[in-house]
């Protein structure tokens, strides 16, 4: 077996293709979008490059890929969190063996570049850092969520890592119901805060984005992963957000015409990508467009530090409840961090399940 540098573009697109590979027969994997998994390793498109060095590797056994991992350390999130971490990212391994082998080649580089702990798995940008899935294997990932063999979890193990940090993803349905109470506490603190709800005005970004940035940078600053964004980022998301975010259930909450908090929800584009292989062409584009999503994903949704605790939560949950049920008959949340008692205390309130598990691993080199 051999570990080799990704050099050319030809080994990018067999770096980029073994999961396709690997999982081709998996009932419950969804093949990414190809033209995003380019996006993603490319320097001159993905703005995380601009503050991280990123080495990616295949293995090989008699020339054919039984493997890959990417290699990343962000100066942006070692800096501002005083760290010496080095990420491993987009793990796929045939066997323990190469599983091994893999990380084994990443904590090598990340000691050569004076790093002391290595964590993940993460995707290529730091604030996607949501691990290996621990349980659930039947149910399919939502857009932009990770999915693995079972396997994975044992072989961290074996290969001397430990859990850093669980996150969950929650799941409601329609059927369900929103609980009374959170629907009177919701009607109570828009009441009382005098908080005006407005559609994200997707027509002006350039402004929506600044705003996003200022309450994103407040609200999640504590979590596992994250890091500022940067210009180069937000100019990154807001050619995402025009593309995929659900324009009729995303919104902005204002106080006296301050934007406090968001909402951001995006189709489940991930029930239309089965059987297309992640292409685009010649069909995939049609069946994205005109497909009928009944799962939603709610993103993201964050509250200005200054204004937690006074119910705006609930606000923000219920509100999004009642535009989603209308168009979509079931909703993902997350991911959040297993430590964040406060957002998981809410999604219980909200009576969503943590119907999935990802874990975070670590090792001190």
């Amino acid at each position: 077996m051999q570990i080799a540098s990704v050099q050319s573009r030809a080994d990018r697109k067999r770096w980029i293709e073994y999961p396709y590979q690997k999982y081709r027969s998996h009932p419950t994997w969804v093949p990414p979008l190809l033209i995003q998994e380019w996006a993603d390793t490319d320097p001159q498109k993905n703005p995380f490059f601009d503050h991280s060095d990123i080495e990616l590797f295949l293995a090989l056994e008699n020339g054919a890929v039984v493997g890959r991992i990417a290699a990343i350390v962000d100066q942006s999130f070692n800096q501002y969190r005083n760290e010496k971490t080095v990420l491993f990212a987009c793990l796929e391994a045939a066997t323990i063996e190469v599983f091994k082998a893999l990380l084994e080649r990443v904590e090598a580089w990340g000691k050569q570049r004076g790093m002391d702990t290595i964590k993940g798995p993460s995707k290529i940008a730091q604030n996607d850092m949501h691990g290996f899935l621990v349980d659930n294997y039947d149910d399919p990932p939502a857009l932009m969520m990770n999915y693995n063999v079972p396997e994975y979890i044992a072989w961290s193990e074996a290969a001397g890592y430990s859990k850093y940090e669980d996150t969950f993803a929650w799941k409601m349905t329609v059927e369900q119901g929103l609980p009374e109470r959170v629907g009177r506490i919701a009607e109570r603190v828009k009441k009382n805060l005098k908080v005006t709800l407005r559609p994200l005005n997707f027509k002006k970004l350039n402004e929506e984005v600044v705003h996003l940035r200022a309450i994103y940078n407040s609200a999640w600053r504590s979590n596992v992963g994250f890091v500022p964004w940067t210009e180069a980022e937000i100019d990154h998301l807001k050619k995402q957000l025009g593309q995929v975010a659900d324009q009729q259930i995303s919104f902005m909450a204002e106080i006296e015409g301050k934007p406090v908090a968001f909402s951001l929800v995006l189709p489940d584009l991930n029930q239309a990508l089965p059987g297309t292989g992640g292409k685009l062409l010649p069909f995939g584009v049609f069946k994205l467009q005109f497909f009928k999503y009944t799962r939603m994903r709610l993103i993201a949704l964050g509250i200005l530090d200054e204004y937690h605790g006074r119910g705006l939560d609930a606000l923000l949950y219920a509100e999004t409840w009642w535009r989603g049920k209308s168009k979509y008959s079931s909703g993902e949340f997350g991911w959040t961090l297993e430590s964040n008692d406060g957002i998981n205390n809410g999604m219980k309130a909200l009576g969503a399940i943590p119907y999935k598990r990802y874990r975070i691993f670590q090792k001190k080199l």
